[in-house]
């Protein structure tokens, strides 16, 4: 019933609402485009993201990627000569709202960036597809973008594909590990995590002990460690929002805890509050993640560069680099299928746009060169790293 009536606000909205084009009025050249040439004056990209609200750090940072492509980008000349701009649009997590504004961007919109997170892209995303509108769901597990094919294309190949083997590779440095246990916060695809999580200990030899549940309010976090530690783990995995991940291992370390590489994090929580709250407490401890920030290339150095420049000193997280390449993928899709901006041709260009992101060959992103295949990236790794002063350093790069 309540996503019948998110649906029903969005169809009043659509039905209301004069053309949209990111938050403006699209600007276009009187010349016709007949002739194949581009007849905007500005590409807008419009970002549904969370800026407000509890996930709003995250929503800062991805942000803030795709900003930075759009400064290369127009610092380089543009997408197919004309600039581009991201309109920041925000959801402030709220399905409801979400549903408004995805309503007003598939008016006009030829492609959209987002939305963030789960609830907003389950409530809205069925607009955009309605609409035949590709919109990059980048931050999410393919198990959610699928529902959406082929108007979005998952960052990440399946789950229970990709997770267990770096699992796997975590367990086996500690021979004598035997038994894990597991906090998971109830939010998203995580518990989808935690389940590729123990596929992974079990190929390693290692015993999955029962979760711990993490609430999304929790505020202390003795009684969830006393709960764990009675299962006798030898080593644990954590599922849970950056900031409760920091001070579950400080309330372990004050009760006993020892071998910290025996701790391992997941990669959502790869993000400032980890590291400004558990500071130290984090020396030891194993992380996995997408990016490897070790990687030597001038344009990773910039990027790196910049993002610290702008977050005092910190080093992007996990998902930073996610919307920075998909404004790459879109210029690309762009200028490689000649995509003019008419509206007009509205639904052709999108479709061309789609298509192209879907099955794209090769796409050098910021971090390394992968392919898609209907909608699936093929050949994208995962890097085990330990956390050393609020440093990563590799331990192992681990692929399908």
């Amino acid at each position: 019933m309540k996503r019948l009536l998110i649906i029903l606000i969005a169809l009043m909205v659509l039905m209301s609402f004069t053309v949209w084009a990111g938050g403006h009025k699209e600007s276009v050249k009187a010349a016709s485009s007949e002739t194949g040439k581009v007849v905007v004056s500005e590409w807008k990209i419009p970002f549904l993201n969370c800026l407000t609200g509890p996930i709003a750090s995250i929503g800062e940072y991805l942000e803030w990627g795709a900003e930075r492509a759009a400064y290369e980008i127009n610092k380089a000349g543009g997408i197919a000569g004309k600039p581009v701009k991201i309109i920041g649009i925000d959801t402030a997590m709220d399905p409801a709202k979400g549903t408004v504004e995805m309503a007003k961007v598939v008016k006009d919109s030829l492609v959209a960036l987002g939305p963030v997170p789960e609830p907003v892209i389950m409530a809205s995303m069925p607009i955009a597809v309605e609409s035949k509108m590709m919109s990059f769901t980048a931050t999410t597990s393919l198990e959610y973008a699928e529902k959406f094919f082929p108007w979005s294309i998952s960052w990440f190949s399946s789950t229970e594909g990709k997770l267990p083997p770096v699992v796997t590779a975590w367990a086996k440095q500690f021979p004598d590990m035997k038994k894990v246990v597991q906090f998971v916060e109830p939010y998203g695809p995580w518990p989808g995590m935690a389940k590729a999580h123990r596929i992974g200990l079990k190929k390693a030899g290692v015993e999955p002990l029962k979760d711990v549940t993490v609430p999304r309010d929790a505020i202390t976090f003795g009684p969830l460690v006393v709960k764990a530690l009675e299962q006798k783990p030898d080593g644990i995995i954590f599922v849970c929002q950056s900031e409760k991940v920091a001070k579950i291992i400080k309330e372990l370390k004050n009760r006993g805890w020892k071998d910290m590489g025996k701790l391992l994090i997941f990669n959502s929580a790869d993000d400032a509050p980890l590291y400004t709250t558990g500071g130290s407490a984090l020396n030891g401890v194993m992380i996995y993640n997408y990016i490897n920030p070790n990687i030597d290339s001038p344009r990773w150095d910039a990027f790196k560069k910049a993002y610290a420049k702008d977050h005092n000193g910190m080093s992007p997280p996990s998902l930073s680099t996610h919307y920075y390449d998909a404004v790459y993928m879109i210029k690309e899709a762009i200028e490689k299928t000649g995509v003019t901006g008419d509206p007009k041709k509205l639904a052709e260009e999108r479709k061309k746009i789609a298509d192209y992101c879907r099955n794209v060959k090769n796409f050098h992103g910021l971090m390394f060169t992968w392919s898609m295949k209907d909608g699936i990236p093929t050949n994208k790794p995962l890097f085990l790293f330990k956390i050393e002063n609020g440093k990563k350093i590799l331990v192992k790069e681990v692929r399908e």
